[in-house]
């Protein structure tokens, strides 16, 4: 097997699929209904709309097997009242635990966070304003998300790279779980990432060097020694693996697992 075949392998199947898809998908649905049912009998405010957005809307996040911290980020988008954004995030906590009340439910601030077996939903509160949606922030202020960019922005990019990007973005989000301690905030990987390749920086179909590109990338958001010591490691791995290849393809082949293990 090539170094590849075996990282595309890998990606692979690091996508969220099967059962555990299935099981989301119907998590989701149940939840809508049941929010819905909440706020039309229990609160004054209406609720306009429910929207998924992150790394699941994105499908770059990872299955809870690699990454039991992954989660799925849900807008409660309400009416704009007046009301203060704590008014908010407590009209949303009331319809969790009403509608939950034997499931595992904590407020951290700016969202709610409903934990259940299978996978955990972040919600938190929004309001539209002027087409944009604006989400509490941890100082009780509404401020603007661009989930609508992050989404196109991805796009764009995975589409001008030969659709390498999400690849990519799951061996390093892996990477960064399984070697890294998750020592990069997940968005600000991706974001760091997409930013660069959105211009297209093509590399054809090679996923390796993709993978060496953007482990390089990932210096932007080093902070401490520790977290550049790794990137170096993971770099001098990915580049032996690509010198070995050709005439040492099993030692290549050990190096790169040494950056991606195997699941």
């Amino acid at each position: 097997m090539s170094i590849n075949s075996y990282l595309e392998e890998t990606a692979s199947n690091l996508i969220i699929k099967g059962n555990e898809k299935e099981s989301i998908n119907v998590s989701l649905n149940t939840f809508i209904d049941r929010m819905r049912d909440y706020f039309s009998n229990n609160e004054s405010v209406n609720l306009k709309e429910i929207k998924v957005f992150g790394s699941y809307q994105r499908d770059t996040n990872l299955p809870q097997s690699v990454d039991y911290g992954t989660d799925v980020d849900i807008m409660l988008v309400m009416d704009n009242d007046g009301a203060t954004p704590q008014t908010y995030l407590d009209r949303a906590r009331r319809g969790i635990e009403a509608k939950y009340s034997t499931s595992q439910i904590r407020q951290s601030s700016p969202t709610v966070v409903l934990q259940m077996l299978h996978i955990k939903f972040e919600i938190t509160p929004a309001i539209m304003d002027g087409g944009l949606y604006r989400i509490k922030n941890n100082r009780n202020e509404w401020i603007y998300t661009f989930c609508a960019t992050d989404f196109s922005n991805l796009i764009t990019a995975n589409r001008n790279n030969h659709y390498m990007i999400k690849p990519l973005l799951r061996l390093l989000k892996y990477w960064n779980v399984s070697k890294n301690c998750k020592a990069f905030s997940s968005y600000e990987l991706e974001k760091i990432i997409v930013n660069y390749y959105q211009s297209s920086q093509y590399q054809g179909y090679d996923l390796k060097k993709y993978l060496l590109t953007g482990m390089n990338e990932l210096y932007k958001l080093s902070t401490y020694n520790y977290q550049k010591e790794r990137l170096d490691k993971a770099i001098y791995n990915i580049q032996e693996a690509i010198k070995d290849e050709e005439k040492y393809p099993s030692c290549a082949m050990s190096e790169i697992k040494e950056v991606i293990g195997e699941l």
